[in-house]
């Protein structure tokens, strides 16, 4: 079976180049797809023109980004409307990676979730944060039979049917009209509308890079800057799993989250745990500097 993914790009080039070389790695031959949001950083456009060698790179003409995400959710858009019939497509970003390899078995069992129901539920391929682990705890159970865990977190904007991160089959969204708009919460209540509860995997393979440089919007205010050098943010990339180390995990007690931090390693420096995704998370000053500055930048009128 064939699992196509589809990556979504901007001016993150050393990031881009680990996640394709990752999917590379651990999913040898699946099809990968870069959808780049018109990124200008000279580095990213050297990676861009190497990637292109190898796999399909689409660069939507003059997309207008829009939102604190850019043009992710047209390119998102774009994706979907671009696959063939009976694709199954994995959504990932590119400050993600694949940490473990991908066998036929799995790929078979993917495509058979998507077969025995119509629409079948959303998969989640990531492991769980450490940062939420109290949460997750909270919400998130097993079900045997499904083989995976739903989150109920139907008290949140996002995260009980939807997330950005996605596996899903190409035939079932277009048959219900998917449509992405300007927010992941609005994504949450399509979804809640016309799809099963979204089902994470018992045994993830893809994983958030942690302490990423952000961009929202494009830009980088002095706050999120700040904030980004007070969290080390940088290059962390992920090691792959040794075979051993993939059975710890998916022999496991499914009782046992799969937390990355408790699976997973920086392939380089470590950084302590919990490890941090949003360099403003958390900094109520960094994150009121950047907002009156984003404020200030909008145009009056």
């Amino acid at each position: 079976m064939s699992l196509r993914f589809c990556i979504f790009s901007y001016n993150r080039g050393q990031f881009l180049e680990n996640c394709v070389h990752s999917i590379e790695q651990c999913a040898p031959g699946q099809p990968i797809t870069v959808y780049d949001d018109d990124s200008d950083d000279p580095a990213t456009r050297q990676a861009l023109a190497a990637i292109k060698q190898r796999h399909r790179l689409v660069t939507p003409p003059q997309a207008p980004g829009f939102g604190k995400h850019g043009g992710l959710y047209a390119n998102m858009q774009r994706a979907l409307d671009d696959q063939p019939a009976g694709a199954i497509i994995c959504f990932i970003q590119d400050d993600m990676q694949l940490v473990r390899r991908l066998d036929d078995a799995e790929l078979a069992a993917i495509r058979a979730h998507f077969d025995a129901a119509r629409p079948a539920p959303l998969l989640h391929p990531a492991f769980f944060k450490g940062a939420n682990r109290a949460a997750d705890l909270a919400d998130a159970r097993f079900d045997a039979a499904a083989g995976g865990y739903f989150c109920d977190r139907h008290g949140r904007s996002v995260g009980a049917h939807y997330s950005d991160i996605l596996i899903a089959s190409a035939d079932q969204l277009r048959e219900i009209d998917w449509r992405f708009g300007r927010r992941e919460s609005d994504h949450e209540q399509l979804a809640r509308a016309r799809l099963p509860q979204m089902l994470h995997l018992l045994n993830p393979f893809v994983a958030w890079l942690p302490a990423v440089p952000a961009w929202r919007g494009r830009t980088r205010t002095l706050g999120l800057g700040l904030a980004q050098r007070l969290n080390r943010c940088g290059f962390h990339p992920l090691g792959i799993l040794t075979e051993t180390q993939r059975a710890r995990l998916v022999q496991r007690d499914p009782a046992i989250l799969p937390v990355a931090e408790d699976f997973l390693a920086a392939a380089k420096d470590p950084l302590p745990a919990p490890w941090q995704y949003h360099p403003l998370q958390g900094r109520r000053l960094l994150k009121l500097m950047d907002s009156v500055e984003r404020r200030l930048r909008r145009p009056w009128g």
